[in-house]
């Protein structure tokens, strides 16, 4: 598995006070029941009213993670 620093998907930015950060043009925006590939991710927002924004990384099972710690590991 490689990283992100590594792929082509990876886009550096600059604003025009000199912020800089990066960015994975390979990610789409789905809705948070909509279903995705097993190998796959996707980023969903919602914010149906004002109690608040609700966002996060969707995967599917079988996403390769670089940071990945077994479930039977004890913290």
């Amino acid at each position: 598995m490689g990283n992100c620093k590594d792929c082509k998907y990876w886009e550096s930015h600059t604003d025009i006070w000199k912020k800089s950060w990066n960015t994975c043009e390979f990610v789409d925006w789905v809705d948070y029941e909509q279903k995705i590939g097993d190998d796959t991710f996707a980023i969903y927002a919602s914010a149906s009213d004002d109690s608040g924004l609700k966002t996060g990384l969707k995967t599917g099972p079988m996403f390769g993670c670089i940071k990945f710690v077994s479930k039977s590991v004890k913290s």
